[in-house]
């Protein structure tokens, strides 16, 4: 033994010394005391007589601290005990203090090694002592070791950092055949459950039961260790199950036969598995902002202690929030990294894929240089003046690929950023711009451009300028003119202003509201006095001039010859009524004529009747065309045919007899012929001519000469001679030219209708 270590046994032998001749009976043990340090940097140990005792001071504790004992006592046994600042109490006093130690970390009679792990089992902060008794003591009830030979101990004892997720750490005692819950848990599925054990004395089994099987002998399989009391050190790992997700679990020890003593130390390692939600079902658009959520990673134990997010793999974080925004600029399939960490600084990362779509047009902007735009974004160009428009100002949510322009139709092939444009004529022309992006959606803008010259019409309006005064009612015309050295005179438009106190077009200019549009103004004013109106030429480029005129308007004479005026009205009705009379005898003339061939007679036939009916009968002067046809008192209308066809039937029936006669008259071939009446041609000749005005008579056809045979008695019916005429001649009573008739000799008086004008004549012989 080297000497520092024999002087430490010499000083503990001193300090024994005393003890070891401490009065008999009931007297308080006088125990040495030893520093901690002391005790625990000693490789050999310490030496205690019989009857001595030493206490170790391990200092203040509560549950907050794990305790690592190895006791190792060496020749004889001893009685090692725990204490805290309560508890040590009796012993010190020599009392019994069989209920005052701490079982799990005390050990009587202990000879040989042994380790344990412990925490105080309070919160509550007190001084713990550790006493190595070599004594009978009077308060020991007979019990543990009663000294007798000198003993020896060595000691190690320090504190345990605690896993990051503990359920327990302790030493335990368990009576024989007790079942106790060590710890009870819930935890996400996936995380793994880690326990050892250390049997002290006796032996069980450890292992886990959901609620359900708490009060049973089942247990989750894969979870025991039974009889684990033969060895050192029992340990297992065992994977939480899907379906014991966040279900309540028991850490459970049955003891065996006998008192079970151990150590025991179980805690989780929880699962570090990122989850990342997002709610477009990994697709969005671009400059859209869509949630990200990792509140599904498991983490029932709070072991995820960062996030961090990567929205666009450049390895630089971009969140770091459980929920958090993302939004893209550009298109494309972007990949979306969570990386969590640990308090253990153990690190995991999850992906996802968000599908980032282009689904917005690009937006065509057209600027330019040289012309006039418009607040409707339209251009006025001078002629042969260039124009210069750009689109660079267009823009989209990405990318720009492609820009095209036409003119009038037409794609301009040498025009991309810019297009220059120019013309020598005036009118408009249209300009389209499409702009496409790198996704293929396209934007479009029209605009249109009016070329126009700077040239003004000049108006022309001495032809308005002479009418100075205007009749009240009397329509005037007005005319104006002008001239424009550029724009052809068909291109010009003419306003007019006919009200310049008010603004109806709203310009805030009473002189230019385009009441009328034309070169020329027809209009007639109701009220005299002085009028104004203006009158304003446009040519095809807006340029305009402008004139105001004023005309005097004047009330008509006024009319003094109310006598005059009823004269001339009463004439008028009075040839009014006549004309009307005329026209309407005529009308119902000629209704009666076609009355009377509607009937069977020919049209000669007809206007003879009607005219020996207007001769023969007295008629209203508003007399009905069945009145001039005679048909009024509904007799029958026969043809002359009709009337010469039923006498030759009457004539032959009274030479042969009719089919109802018995007998045959003996002398009918020698009766006398009948002669039927006929109209003469040349007397329906003369009628036609009387209403010439009317109807337009047909040339009669003369008839066939008639001949026959008699069958019996040979007799032949006589041939009709040709009747005479005689022409009459007189001049017409109402315009006085002379005309003629021709009528037939038995003919003494006709009514004619005068070629000339119309009116009706009477012919006498």
């Amino acid at each position: 033994m080297g000497r520092p270590k024999l002087l430490v046994m010499l000083l503990l032998g001193f300090l024994i010394a005393p003890l070891a001749n401490a009065a008999e009976g009931r007297a308080a043990p006088q125990c040495a005391e030893l520093d901690l340090q002391v005790a625990i940097s000693s490789s050999e140990g310490f030496t205690v007589d019989p009857g001595a005792c030493v206490i170790i001071d391990i200092g203040d504790r509560n549950n907050s601290a794990i305790l690592a004992f190895d006791y190792e006592v060496m020749n004889d046994a001893m009685d090692v005990l725990l204490f805290n600042e309560d508890t040590i109490l009796p012993y010190n006093n020599g009392q019994n203090y069989r209920n005052s130690f701490t079982e799990e970390g005390s050990f009587e009679s202990m000879i040989g090694n042994e380790w344990f792990d412990w925490s105080p089992p309070t919160t509550t902060v007190k001084n713990w002592f550790v006493v190595f008794d070599n004594t009978a003591h009077d308060g020991d009830e007979g019990m543990g070791d009663q000294g007798g030979m000198s003993s020896k101990f060595k000691i190690q004892l320090g504190t345990i950092s605690s896993e990051d997720y503990p359920l327990v750490h302790d030493t335990f005692i368990v009576e024989s055949g007790q079942k106790v819950n060590l710890a009870t848990f819930n935890t996400d599925a996936g995380t793994e459950l880690n326990y050892w054990v250390h049997p002290i004395a006796g032996s069980g089994d450890i292992f886990v039961q959901s609620d359900n099987q708490v009060n049973g002998d089942s247990f989750i399989s894969d979870t025991n260790s039974d009889d684990f009391g033969g060895q050192e050190l029992t340990q297992l790992d065992w994977e939480v199950v899907s379906y014991l997700d966040l279900k309540n679990l028991n850490l459970m020890v049955e003891a065996g036969n006998t008192d079970l003593h151990f150590t025991v130390k179980a805690w989780l390692d929880p699962i570090l598995a990122p989850t990342i939600v997002d709610y477009t079902n990994g697709t969005t658009v671009i400059g859209e902002k869509i949630v990200l959520d990792a509140r599904n990673s498991p983490n029932k134990q709070n072991q995820i202690v960062s996030y961090s997010w990567d929205f666009d793999s450049d390895f630089i974080e971009d969140a770091s929030q459980e929920l958090v925004e993302a939004s893209w600029s550009s298109p494309g399939n972007k990949i979306v990294t969570l990386t969590v960490q640990s308090s253990s600084g153990e690190t995991t990362l999850a992906s996802h894929v968000i599908e980032v779509l282009d689904v917005s047009d690009p937006v065509a902007v057209i600027t330019g240089s040289g012309g006039v735009q418009d607040i409707n974004g339209n251009w006025r160009l001078l002629r042969t003046a260039d124009l210069v428009l750009t689109s660079t100002n267009s823009n989209d949510d990405h990318q720009i690929v492609n820009r095209s322009w036409t003119i009038d139709g037409e794609i301009m092939q040498n025009c991309f950023l810019d297009c220059t444009l120019s013309w020598s004529d005036v009118g408009t022309h249209s300009v389209s711009l499409k702009v496409t992006d790198a996704s293929g959606n396209i934007g479009y803008l029209n605009t249109s451009i009016s070329v126009y010259d700077d040239t003004k019409p000049v108006l022309v309006t001495s032809d308005i300028s002479e009418i100075k005064e205007v009749e009240m009612g009397e329509e005037i015309e007005f005319k104006a003119g002008a001239a424009d050295s550029w724009d052809d005179a068909s291109t010009l438009i003419y306003t007019w202003d006919l009200d310049l106190d008010t603004d109806s077009n709203g310009d805030g200019d009473t002189s230019n509201d385009p009441d009328y549009t034309g070169r020329v103004l027809k209009k007639s004013f109701d009220t005299p006095g002085e009028h104004r109106f203006a009158v304003t030429v446009y040519d095809q480029s807006g340029n305009s001039d402008f004139e105001v005129f004023t005309v005097q308007v004047n009330e008509p004479p006024a009319e003094t010859n109310i006598f005059g005026i009823v004269a001339i009205i009463f004439l008028i009705i009075i040839v009014v009524s006549g004309v009307v009379l005329f026209g309407y005898r005529g009308v119902q003339r000629r209704h009666a004529i076609d009355l009377l061939v509607q009937n069977g007679l020919s049209l000669e036939e007809a206007t003879v009747r009607v005219y020996e009916i207007a001769k023969t009968t007295k008629l209203p002067p508003f007399a009905k065309a069945i009145q001039m046809a005679g048909m009024s008192d509904g007799s029958p209308v026969k043809s002359s045919e009709q009337v010469m066809s039923e006498e030759k039937a009457r004539e032959f029936e009274s030479i042969y007899g009719s089919e109802s006669q018995s007998q045959i008259d003996p002398n009918a071939g020698f009766r006398p012929s009948y002669q039927a009446p006929r109209v003469d041609p040349a007397f329906a000749d003369a009628a036609l001519a009387a209403f010439a005005d009317e109807v337009e008579p047909k040339p009669v056809s003369k008839p066939s000469p008639v001949s026959g045979k008699v069958k019996s008695g040979g007799v032949a019916l006589p041939v009709s001679n040709k009747p005479q005429t005689h022409t009459l001649k007189s001049d017409c009573s109402s315009c006085g030219m002379p005309f003629s008739v021709t009528v037939p000799s038995s003919v003494n008086s006709a009514v004619v209708t005068c070629p000339s004008c119309g009116s009706e004549q009477l012919f006498e012989r």
